[in-house]
């Protein structure tokens, strides 16, 4: 049976999600981060798949991601998932969950958490797959060029910063070991010595 209350809640999350028009402000602004603050791009990666590369210099300390007019944009949140609630998601749509959101991880930054049957539990964003940013495209280098930024909110994904100068062309690269021993033995077949 349908549950009548979600169509309404869901409305009234659609309305309380509308964005109001840019203003001169925001275009400003707008040109200002074209200007200083746009750097990044896809392309092949000869690391894996799809790669995460600079088209122009990036300065140290930079958070190369950085988004223009944030008020204008969805807050990226995620949502609690254990093994046993993904369990009826197509194989091909599990393989990029898992490829995409890392096992949540205990204090230690290491160590998996899991439900009370066992299972992973991940963060898996709220709004989807389809509206992953740029940033999700990193790939592992045991010598990154971007670093974690721990998230600022509870609920919140952490950023990124650059380590050192990224060149015009070059790939940008993070440290999955950051991320837990699960993830990365999954996308990098180490275990990172656990």
């Amino acid at each position: 049976a349908a549950d009548p209350g979600a169509e309404a809640g869901e409305g009234a999350v659609l309305r309380s999600l509308e964005v109001p028009e840019p203003t001169q402000a925001d275009r400003r602004r707008l040109l200002q981060h074209l200007r200083n603050e746009a750097y990044v791009q896809l392309g092949p990666s000869r690391i894996a798949g799809v790669g995460v590369f600079a088209f122009r210099a990036i300065p140290p300390g930079v958070d190369p991601f950085s988004i223009c007019n944030p008020h204008l944009a969805t807050k990226e949140q995620f949502c609690v998932m254990s093994a046993h609630d993904l369990r009826q998601v197509p194989a091909s749509v599990m393989e990029q969950v898992k490829s995409f959101f890392a096992p949540l991880t205990d204090d230690d930054d290491w160590t998996p958490q899991r439900d009370d049957r066992g299972g992973l539990l991940y963060g898996v964003l709220a709004t989807g797959l389809n509206s992953i940013n740029v940033s999700w495209f990193l790939n592992h280098s045991d010598d990154p060029s971007v670093v974690f930024k721990d998230a600022e909110k509870e609920g919140e994904f952490n950023s990124y910063v650059t380590k050192r100068r990224v060149e015009a062309g070059e790939e940008l690269t993070v440290n999955y070991r950051e991320l837990g021993s699960e993830y990365l033995a999954l996308v990098t077949g180490d275990d990172g010595g656990a």
